[in-house]
């Protein structure tokens, strides 16, 4: 009896000691997934960031999305007059509105937000964002502020994410100088802004000897 009563207990400890091991081993790698799923996000909008972006592209490349680059006009002044918490505000509220699309959004830096687009008309898609994003923003103060949108896009291109980013950066540009809100990116007619030479695969570089200067909104 005495040998049965301790074989149980060795029983029962060794399967307790396995379940606590199965149960850190679960933790952990919840843990590791967390903190992979943090890389590829922006921690204040929570929208993807550049890494985020890269992986969507290439879950999406296949069925060739249209990339949109998002530059907000009118926030530097709120964001002086009314301070960064405001201005922070304003971009998760902006992040809220690109959530809606249909696509993938993500934020590259300040209150720069980029796109992959799964729309049959991408145009008119953007269009409504960019009527999304001008809608006024209350902030906690009980001031309504309000920023708008200049958006390019670009169709997928062969060459990968950072030609079709660079695409709709020099769409975008045209949009923010001709104050026209939405332009598809038009070779004739936009300076082309090749990707860095840099292994990061969506950093652009804008040849601004070939362009006026950008005015300060």
């Amino acid at each position: 009896m005495t040998d049965h009563l301790l074989s149980g207990l060795f029983l029962v400890a060794g399967l307790a000691l396995f379940c606590w091991d199965q149960y850190r081993l679960h933790a952990v790698r919840y843990q590791l997934a967390a903190l992979h799923r943090s890389t590829l996000r922006d921690p204040l909008t929570g929208l993807a960031n550049r890494a985020g972006l890269t992986q969507a592209w290439e879950q999406l490349a296949s069925l060739r999305p249209w990339v949109l680059v998002v530059d907000l006009d009118g926030f530097k002044p709120v964001n002086d007059t009314h301070g960064h918490a405001a201005g922070d505000l304003v971009l998760t509220a902006v992040a809220e509105r690109l959530r809606r699309i249909h696509g993938v959004a993500a934020r590259l830096g300040g209150d720069e937000f980029a796109a992959l687009l799964l729309d049959t008309d991408p145009a008119a898609a953007s269009r409504r964002l960019a009527h999304a994003i001008a809608a006024p923003i209350l902030l906690p103060s009980g001031v309504a502020v309000s920023v708008t949108a200049s958006i390019g896009l670009a169709p997928a291109s062969p060459a990968g994410l950072a030609a079709a980013l660079a695409d709709a950066d020099a769409a975008m540009y045209r949009a923010k100088t001709t104050r026209a809100g939405v332009v598809a990116f038009d070779p004739l007619r936009d300076d082309h802004t090749a990707p860095a030479v840099d292994p990061r695969p969506i950093l652009r570089t804008r040849n601004m000897t070939t362009r006026p200067m950008e005015a300060t909104p």
